[in-house]
């Protein structure tokens, strides 16, 4: 019995290591800064707390709202030192994960005529900067420091990751950010259309999904190993 006993906990082990991910839970989503109860430096659009297999698609309040069409890169701001991003008019999110994770970003135009683009960076701004919207402009492609326009304003807690600009025009994008830690990331979604379209308020739906880190090689031969192991030793019991 005893012999049994153990084969059984060794296959139970072998089926752990080789089996596949669960299937993805909803997303929590929130509309609004539901993050910090005192006001933040940036007014954050969403907050959305995601495991390590998880989906925002069909979450109860759709993800999904307006920016201006110039909000992610606006060419008046080429001459910036800090960027040309607009920070009221980009919608931000507080994305927290809470295993580590592969984070697929899709950002598409929503009966408008968006073109989309989105940047990730590590960590929230929770620093009350005397207002809720940050500084005017913040760079989309790297770090930025709001305290060289005014030392009332910091972004230290930020720190880039990387972006899909969509250089190509697209109405959809989607990028994978691979191997995330558990934490917290922002994301900021906005427009960035070709040079000379007008400012105007136009629609996006958001959609983000997570996605186990993968298993490295060497750990996925051990667990065949240990299933070759339970086999045998299930033919010896049975002999």
């Amino acid at each position: 019995m005893k012999k049994q006993r153990a084969g059984f906990v060794l296959a139970a082990a072998a089926l752990l290591c080789l089996s596949g991910p669960v299937a993805a839970m909803a997303a929590t989503v929130s509309a609004g800064d539901t993050g910090d109860p005192l006001n933040r430096g940036i007014a954050y659009a969403w907050t959305v707390n995601m495991n390590g297999n998880d989906t925002t698609a069909g979450s109860t309040p759709n993800y999904a709202g307006s920016v201006g069409s110039l909000s992610w890169n606006d060419p008046i701001n080429a001459g910036d030192p800090i960027g040309t991003g607009w920070t009221h008019t980009s919608n931000w999110t507080a994305l927290t994960l809470t295993e580590a994770a592969d984070l697929s970003v899709t950002l598409a135009a929503n009966s408008s005529s968006l073109v989309p683009a989105f940047s990730l960076y590590a960590g929230q701004q929770q620093t009350d900067n005397g207002g809720n919207f940050g500084w005017h402009v913040y760079n989309n492609a790297g770090n930025f420091d709001w305290s060289t326009a005014d030392p009332a304003y910091d972004s230290s807690s930020l720190n880039y990751i990387g972006n899909e600009a969509n250089l190509g025009g697209l109405s959809s994008i989607t990028k994978v950010f691979s191997s995330l830690a558990a934490g917290d990331y922002t994301l900021i979604f906005g427009g960035n259309p070709p040079a000379g379209t007008a400012g105007s308020g136009v629609g996006y739906q958001a959609t983000l999904t997570t996605a186990p880190v993968p298993v490295p090689a060497a750990v996925w031969l051990f667990g065949s190993g240990l299933a070759g192991v339970v086999a045998f030793a299930r033919r010896r019991m049975s002999a």
